[in-house]
């Protein structure tokens, strides 16, 4: 390989790696992260930015009712006996393993033919704050290293080059993990503790991660853009929605300031809805069901709308529903 070549693979595997904010992950309702502010691809106005948290956070919080009590307390409980087994109380040890059996006992009375239950949602989210251009320019040089046979450097270059929250589902298999509990009673009576903690530990490493789901953050983002232009538009189509001075009066000269600016305000929000659909699309989401470019032409023409001050009803709740109906089809609801 040439020295250029080389030089060059190495400036944008790192440049990408760079690019790659550090992941943070929300388990059991925690949040952890490093402490570095995430650094978003396009800026994006706070009260947006926190309108896609909160749908993230509902996607969790939609997963989380899905979990099953029963299976809940006898992880708690499999994790009381270990303790108990490590504070040498091998008689309490045995009664929190009496609580698991029967709790997962209840769990396959309901469902016999149930092979996971789920116990715990982890989401992880992986960010980037590259550019368009960037991130093009790293998929055209993962081409050309795929089509070197130079698959581990393409793998380094693909590695950052996403925007979305995955969220797992931890489960409890109902194949293996009752008898695994079963199996450590006669330990605990044989006195064999450091077996019988052995035997615990195993069994809580054999818990199953199942139901991935992707979510991709630019999709929410452009969808929370473009709510907030509507939101803007509906108030400078219907002036009884905006403020007004104290005597309910505004001079010509002012109004039509208001209205400029309202107006400007607008189409920044939809060209940064643009960007977020360009990033989505870049990065792949979606792709094969060929919506991006309805997307953009919704909102090119709600812009022309915009400037030529005709009303923008309908169109819209068009293009919302669109994107509605995109990000479901991609969270697999």
């Amino acid at each position: 390989m040439h020295f250029y070549s080389y030089t060059k693979r190495i400036i944008v595997s790192t440049l990408i790696i760079a690019l790659s904010m550090s992941q943070f992950t929300w388990a059991n309702g925690a949040s952890k992260s490093n402490n570095q502010e995430p650094v978003r691809q396009d800026k994006v106005p706070s009260s947006v930015q926190s309108d896609v948290e909160s749908k993230g956070k509902e996607e969790v919080t939609s997963k989380r009712k899905a979990l099953v009590k029963e299976a809940l307390t006898a992880l708690s409980e499999t994790k009381k006996a270990l303790k108990a087994l490590e504070d040498n109380r091998p008689k309490d040890a045995l009664k929190a393993l009496a609580e698991v059996t029967g709790q997962l006992e209840i769990v396959v009375s309901r469902d016999p033919n149930l092979a996971f239950v789920p116990i715990d949602v982890e989401v992880t989210s992986h960010d980037i704050y590259a550019d368009l251009e960037t991130i093009n320019k790293a998929k055209e040089e993962a081409e050309d290293l795929l089509e070197g046979g130079n698959v581990q450097e393409a793998r380094v270059l693909l590695a950052g080059l996403a925007s979305e929250l995955v969220m797992n589902t931890i489960n409890i298999p109902l194949a293996t993990y009752p008898d695994a509990i079963k199996a450590v009673v006669p330990l605990i009576d044989q006195g064999k503790i450091e077996e019988a903690k052995a035997a615990l530990q195993a069994a809580l490493q054999t818990l199953v991660v199942t139901n991935t789901l992707t979510i991709p953050l630019p999709i929410l983002r452009a969808e929370a853009l473009v709510q907030k232009a509507n939101e803007l538009t509906e108030k400078l189509e219907n002036p009884e929605l905006r403020d007004t001075q104290k005597s309910g009066e505004t001079d010509a000269a002012n109004k039509a300031e208001d209205e400029k600016s309202q107006e400007e305000l607008i189409l920044v929000q939809l060209q940064n809805a643009r960007k977020q659909l360009e990033m989505a699309e870049a990065l792949g989401y979606g792709v094969k069901e060929n919506r991006y470019k309805e997307f953009q032409e919704s909102i090119e023409n709600i812009e022309k709308k915009v400037r030529g001050k005709e009303s923008t009803k309908g169109i819209f709740a068009s293009l919302k529903q669109s994107l509605s109906e995109f990000k479901q089809f991609l969270f697999g609801e």
